[in-house]
């Protein structure tokens, strides 16, 4: 029997002391991390912040929970954001589709995106969704149309995850190219819309892409038009509004990190930084892929432009429908 050497005892005793791989040294706050989300469990914003707040967890060693604090159309967790401690430790996931009320309604929606956040870069794009209930038996935007104009007033109706959005604003302005007046219905999120297009409950729906295309993989409900250039990777059976004749139509929202004003320049780095390699994973991407969502993390510069350049762009589509919009 061969006896092992001081050498080899030595040897082996300090590999069972070798340190474990390190993690990522981040310059983010040693604490708990929080990303706030405006909405209730289950919409596209809450799906994005879930899957991205487990790998942000693994790079970074902190503990990273998704907040959720649905209300006033997501302007409950904007207001929080807004007054939070500018340590980065409290980020919120913002979807571009709800900084139209900065135009609309300035009484309800007292925030400057431009002034009184801190974008840390937005993390991908997506397109807004016109979905109808399975239970009205029609499968094209034609097919819709006419069945809203044979029936009773009662068929213009159509929910909106949150009043006063783009997703409302696309769906009315859509109405309109085929000369009816579709009449928005309030809803607490995409969830209880989903929920309610599945039932019957209302005949259609608008809302972000992310929101409700396992639904319509299931069923659940359809989803007729999207506001792209050109169809969905995810839903290759869905037209565009460029292949319904309405180009000008064309809406490309996304979602981005934002945090308080005043979180200093060296910690908006470190969380773009963070974001750009834990959004690049290959099972992070996968994930939003599959919610429709077209990965990609800009600059936080990058997404004060888009910002500003959608505002423009948003008040044009708003005088399409006659509303009038705050200087």
């Amino acid at each position: 029997m061969l006896r092992p050497n001081r050498r080899s005892i030595l040897t082996s005793a300090g590999a069972a002391f070798l340190p474990l791989p390190a993690l990522a040294q981040s310059a983010l706050p040693d604490r708990a991390l929080r990303i706030m989300v405006g909405y209730a469990v289950g919409g596209g914003t809450d799906l994005v912040a879930r899957a991205i707040a487990p790998a942000l967890q693994q790079r970074t060693g902190r503990n990273v929970t998704v907040e959720n604090r649905p209300g006033a159309a997501g302007l409950t967790m904007v207001e929080s954001l807004k007054k939070a401690a500018p340590d980065g430790s409290i980020v919120g996931v913002v979807p571009s589709t709800i900084l139209i009320r900065h135009l609309t309604s300035p009484a309800t929606f007292p925030i400057d995106p431009m002034l009184d956040l801190a974008p840390l870069g937005i993390v991908g794009t997506f397109e807004t969704a016109f979905c109808v209930s399975p239970s009205i038996g029609v499968r094209t935007m034609a097919e819709y149309v006419q069945w809203v104009k044979d029936g009773p007033p009662d068929r213009l109706r159509f929910g909106t995850a949150a009043p006063d959005t783009f997703s409302q604003y696309f769906a009315q302005l859509l109405g309109r190219q085929y000369d009816i007046t579709l009449e928005p219905v309030p809803f607490r999120g995409a969830g209880p819309l989903s929920s309610d297009l599945g039932t019957g409950r209302i005949p259609a729906g608008c809302g972000g892409l992310a929101s409700f295309v396992h639904q319509h993989r299931g069923a659940r409900l359809r989803i007729v038009a999207t506001s792209g250039p050109a169809r969905s990777p995810v839903l290759p059976d869905v037209p565009t509004v460029v292949e319904l004749g309405f180009p000008k139509l064309q809406l490309i929202d996304w979602y981005a990190f934002f945090a308080p004003a005043a979180l200093p320049p060296p910690r908006i780095a470190a969380w773009n930084r963070e974001l750009a390699v834990t959004v690049e994973r290959s099972d992070v991407r996968e994930q939003l892929t599959q919610y429709g969502v077209i990965v990609g993390v800009t600059k936080p510069d990058e997404c004060s432009v888009r910002l500003a350049t959608d505002l423009t762009r948003w008040r044009s589509l708003l005088d399409m429908l006659g509303i009038r919009v705050a200087n």
